[in-house]
């Protein structure tokens, strides 16, 4: 089971300017995006993280987190969703959810497909997806790539 959530035109705008923020900070740091993403313009890197701030703010509403506001500069300190919860995102609706080696093992993941409506499409602690079954390597890196049908499903309102 999975569980559309759609976003009002505020949650859009705080996406929007989260990502640009984000976006300015990171290249004021000297950080690039992870996944040779020099081929992009920048409007598709804004895009990008637009979506993946989006997916967070889809992600807590699932979860009931009152007044959720998107960190700026966690770089991976941080979970995406206070205690424990990072976020994937992924516009294709049936995508894997990809786990790095720097996500943090305490920490459990929620994929979120598509753009508003958002769909949440399940969950795994980040440990189970570090699995030898699921590690993949391609031309970029080497990344646990797990399957939609490996996820827990989802219910509208999910218990933390």
């Amino acid at each position: 089971m999975s569980v559309e959530i759609l976003l009002n035109q505020r949650e859009l705008d705080l996406g929007l300017k989260v990502a640009i923020v984000r976006i300015g900070n990171a290249t004021k740091e000297g950080y690039k995006h992870k996944y040779a993403s020099e081929h992009l313009s920048p409007d598709q890197i804004l895009s990008l993280n637009w979506q993946g701030v989006c997916a967070e703010i889809a992600a807590a509403k699932w979860l009931n987190v009152p007044n959720f506001e998107p960190t700026i500069d966690s770089f991976k300190d941080q979970p995406d969703i206070q205690p424990d919860w990072e976020v994937k995102h992924t516009s294709l609706d049936n995508g894997h959810l990809i786990i790095q080696a720097n996500d943090r093992d305490s920490d459990r993941v929620v994929l979120v497909t598509g753009s508003n409506p958002f769909t949440i499409r399940g969950w795994l602690p980040v440990k189970f997806c570090k699995d030898d079954l699921y590690l993949k390597t391609t031309s970029r890196n080497s990344a646990y790539w797990v399957p939609q049908s490996e996820l827990v499903k989802v219910l509208p309102h999910a218990l933390t």
